[in-house]
């Protein structure tokens, strides 16, 4: 039988078992190298109340303090809650990575995508410059 992907949905690489977490969302167990995994930073308060406390603080620079969560998802509820898509036969094969090498960049095109980028029109969020004319 012919497989889907080249990892078969895991990342446990020659180790003989992986440990079960529960997802996030619906506590379902499933291993933890299989599970979709999202590091979410939020902010404690909304950002006008932020100002208004960081107006009446005593102290002059004063950080607040944020959720740092790790949300770990089964496959079911990652797709339907849209933290991931179902991709072709043809998107699969691209990876993601966080970071890219300026000097690999040309090459790493092909196969690779630097993650949370946006592509298409949206991207573009330099606007040009207007020349100011002189009269």
């Amino acid at each position: 039988m012919p497989s889907k992907r080249r990892n078969n949905g895991r990342n446990k690489k020659n180790k003989g078992h992986a440990d079960s977490i529960h997802c996030s969302n619906c506590q379902r167990l499933c291993p933890k190298d299989k599970a979709i995994k999202r590091f979410v930073i939020k902010n404690l308060v909304d950002a006008s109340s932020k100002r208004d406390i960081e107006e009446a603080s005593a102290y002059a620079e004063y950080t607040m303090p944020k959720f740092f969560i790790k949300n770990q998802y089964c496959v079911g509820c990652a797709i339907h809650a849209r933290v991931v898509r179902v991709r072709s036969g043809e998107e699969r094969r691209v990876r993601y990575v966080s970071k890219v090498r300026a000097d690999r960049k040309e090459e790493l095109n092909k196969l690779y995508r630097v993650a949370n980028q946006r592509t298409g029109p949206e991207a573009k969020t330099e606007r040009p410059v207007e020349e100011e004319e002189e009269n």
